[in-house]
């Protein structure tokens, strides 16, 4: 009589599934995920008439070099003169001659070095719009007494057209 050969034993693969379901699991929770860096930025609308050229007394110019320093109109200056004198300049309230003569003429010049860190241009460009936003805000309460985020899309257009953040990004210099 012939033995039967008995079939080799089988693997259960049964849990090779949990386990590989766990490694997957451990990968994304150790993993970290870099967050991108940027500032939000709405673009202006396409603009197809003729180029004009800005009077000085309307822009503000405002440098950043390649040790990170601003340089605002010439001048060496720190970013808490820059939260101050943004609004000065736009608003204009001592009705200086070389500052604008109204806020939607007003333009701010920001141009870096080729080699000025990611996180000083970001940082700067935040500190032009927070002062935008301060402007529009204090804007929206004397002229409608509402807050900012609590006025209507009416309202909101009419405060961006009175007060138009107008920057102008130069192409980056090389010092």
């Amino acid at each position: 009589m012939k033995k039967k050969r008995k079939a080799p034993p089988e693997i259960s693969a049964g849990s090779m599934a949990d386990i590989a379901f766990l490694l997957l699991i451990f990968f994304l929770v150790a993993t970290q995920i870099s967050q991108d860096k940027g500032v939000r930025v709405v673009l202006p609308e396409y603009y197809d008439g003729p180029i004009g050229k800005a009077v000085d007394k309307n822009v503000l110019n405002i440098k950043i070099n390649k040790y990170d320093e601003i340089m605002i109109e010439g001048e060496p200056s720190k970013l808490e003169d820059l939260k101050t004198l943004i609004p000065n300049f736009v608003l204009n309230p001592d009705k200086r001659l070389d500052y604008p003569t109204a806020p939607h003429k007003a333009i701010i010049s920001l141009q870096n070095d080729v080699n000025t860190s990611y996180d000083a241009y970001v940082y700067t460009y935040s500190v032009i719009q927070s002062s935008y936003t301060n402007m529009r805000r204090d804007l929206s309460k004397s002229k409608f007494g509402k807050d900012l985020s609590e006025l209507n899309r009416t309202e909101a257009t009419e405060i961006k057209k009175l007060l138009p953040m107008k920057v102008s990004e130069a192409d980056p210099f090389e010092s």
